[in-house]
């Protein structure tokens, strides 16, 4: 006699990192990721020569006293040079505006390295710190669309940083000078996504 076959008590689903689709967006978030990590590398070497010109040091020395320098600080460091050294105002300016957003893509690019993503395979990407956070938690959605915005806002940083502050030599042919030109007047394209703040449940109970 043949036993009936017995359903499981278990529902298998098949993970999204499994299918097809999950295949694609898994493919198409590494290689954005890629393209925005090697873009990076390049705005550190773009930012440690920008310091080493207005601190106005001959690389040999600056590697010795200036070894390392986080984008933060040396971003802060050559602000202040450029300030003590009687830069001209729109010299000043244009790195304030650079530096901004290169703080807001170093932040996002750190959490994103340190804390990874999750979700990613089922297309809802996130990065958060919950796991180690001691207090409120950070977190905020990402996507290949993402990590492209952050990796043409890269490629304005070097463009305003060897342009305009390391006296790179301009395109001579018309086209490609208007092409740097539209570069340069862009706007940014990554705008990071604020997480709402919840209250703490202190708060909540005064409010109560």
């Amino acid at each position: 006699m043949v036993e009936p076959v017995r359903k499981s008590r278990f529902n298998y689903k098949t993970p999204a990192s499994a299918t097809e689709e999950g295949q694609k967006r898994l493919q198409a978030y590494y290689e954005a990721l890629g393209r925005f990590v090697d873009m990076f590398s390049r705005i550190e070497t773009a930012v440690t020569l920008t310091l080493w010109a207005y601190a106005g040091t001959a690389p040999a020395i600056a590697k010795t006293i200036l070894p390392g320098v986080r984008i933060d600080v040396g971003s802060k460091f050559i602000k202040e040079l450029a300030k003590s050294t009687g830069a001209a105002p729109a010299a000043r300016a244009d790195l304030e505006c650079v530096f901004q957003q290169l703080g807001i893509i170093n932040g996002a690019r750190n959490d994103l390295l340190h804390f990874g993503a999750t979700s990613v395979a089922e297309g809802r990407a996130i990065v958060s710190n919950a796991l180690k956070a001691k207090e409120e938690p950070r977190e905020f959605p990402i996507s290949p669309e993402a990590l492209d915005d952050m990796t043409s806002d890269l490629r304005k940083i070097a463009a305003h940083l060897n342009y305009r502050h390391l006296g790179r030599p301009w395109p001579k042919a018309p086209l490609n000078r208007l092409a740097l030109d539209d570069v340069l007047s862009a706007a940014w394209r990554y705008k990071h996504p604020v997480t709402p703040k919840t209250r703490s449940k202190k708060a909540q109970d005064e409010a109560d």
